[in-house]
């Protein structure tokens, strides 16, 4: 044991003597989590900007603009033709929505007004703007035909009646109660950051096991198998002694991962204990996919680059980089046969749902049946010579 312990020793404290470690280890997760959970989703800080240009400059169209301001998924700001066009043109905004003139007195003839919405091709949100402008359209003709309707029946004022119209909807309480259910009352649903943080994590913890496991390549091709084998070390003792040297690493660096994104992105991981069970379960899989492609290759140098490829690929389609579920059915029912989809599920159950231990039984249960596949075909395929 001593033996195994020493060289799993000798290892960790090589890795950690490459500052450039430090950068792939913690750096980068931090970064990307930054990245890609809060500055280009903007958890609903940085919303599309969409400029209003009232040219009939009525009642009815302020009330139209006003509508679309109340929306939670974009920014809307009122502007002139001329210096929102240019805007537009310097993609400074995201598109432009124009009041035609003569809006006013088309609602009230009982017609369809010209609201005309500019955008480029590539904005997705597009058709949720034109079903926001239908929306209040429609709104807008039925008050309109009901105040004329009322009108003719008692002779009050049609203005009146349409504000107090405006008025009754508005105050009208939100029919659809939103409840979030989670075993803990401490527990938020998991956004955007908690779900990249979780994500990253993985996947640059993959990124640094199969580094680490490369490392027997090295060691085969500089010729250090050798010399270790002339010690009174057997085989197993030195491949369990990198074996143990890949989860401290792996440990390490998860565990300074989810401290710093607890401590600056404020995340909260959940059960402690049932968080230690996943992580484990998650490095043994990632150390047994790095001694498969171990025994696939032939040099460091391969694995790395196809090692990467195949993580970085992986990692797309299980949901480290956006969730699962935008993308199509045939690509998430192939994301259940990844590690990282079932890493994902397990840190969805303790973060979301205040989960324990009982609660990751499945995806725990999966990952370490990819242990061991992994870890008895990798190896099998270790060449001492």
């Amino acid at each position: 044991m001593r033996k195994i312990i020493s060289i799993a020793r000798f290892e960790v404290k090589r890795l950690f003597q490459n500052r450039r470690a430090f950068l792939l280890l913690f750096g980068m997760p931090l970064l990307f989590t930054f990245i890609f959970g809060g500055v280009i989703t903007g958890d609903g800080e940085n919303k599309p900007e969409i400029a209003v240009v009232d040219e009939d400059q009525t009642e009815a169209s302020q009330a139209l603009i006003n509508e679309m301001k109340a929306s939670d998924s974009f920014t809307f700001t009122k502007g002139n033709s001329k210096r929102v066009a240019e805007q537009f043109d310097n993609q400074e905004i995201t598109g432009y929505l124009s009041v035609e003139k003569g809006y006013e007195s088309t609602l009230q003839n009982e017609g369809t007004p010209e609201v005309v919405f500019v955008s480029g091709p590539s904005f997705e949100g597009a058709a949720l703007v034109e079903q926001l402008i239908n929306d209040s359209l429609v709104k807008q003709k039925v008050s309109t035909a009901a105040a004329k309707f009322y009108q003719e029946k008692t002779g009050e004022n049609q203005a009146a009646i349409q504000e107090r119209i405006s008025d009754e909807r508005n105050s009208v309480p939100a029919a659809v109660e939103t409840v979030s259910v989670t075993k803990n009352e401490v527990m938020q649903s998991m956004n955007n950051l908690t779900a990249r943080s979780a994500g990253f994590t993985i996947m640059f913890v993959m990124i640094a096991m199969l580094s680490s496991t490369g490392i027997l390549l090295e060691a085969r091709q500089n010729g250090v198998w050798y010399r270790m084998m002339s010690t009174p070390a057997t085989k197993v003792e030195i491949l369990c002694g990198y074996m143990l040297a890949f989860f401290v690493i792996g440990w390490i660096q998860f565990g300074i991962l989810m401290t710093l994104s607890e401590k600056i992105f404020h995340i909260e991981w959940g059960n402690v204990f049932a968080n230690m069970i996943l992580v484990s379960s998650l490095l043994l899989c990632s150390i047994g996919l790095g001694l498969f492609l171990a025994g696939l290759v032939k040099t460091s140098e391969q694995q790395s680059v196809f090692g990467n490829l195949i993580i970085i690929s992986t990692c797309m389609i299980a949901g480290v980089y956006w969730p699962v579920e935008i993308m199509p059915n045939f690509i998430q029912h192939i994301s259940t046969f990844l590690p990282q989809y079932w890493g994902m599920e397990g840190f969805a159950e303790l973060t979301v749902r205040g989960g324990g231990i009982a609660d990751i039984v499945t995806p725990v249960g999966i990952l370490l049946g990819f242990s061991v596949v992994f870890l008895m075909v990798g190896l099998r395929r270790v060449r001492f010579e």
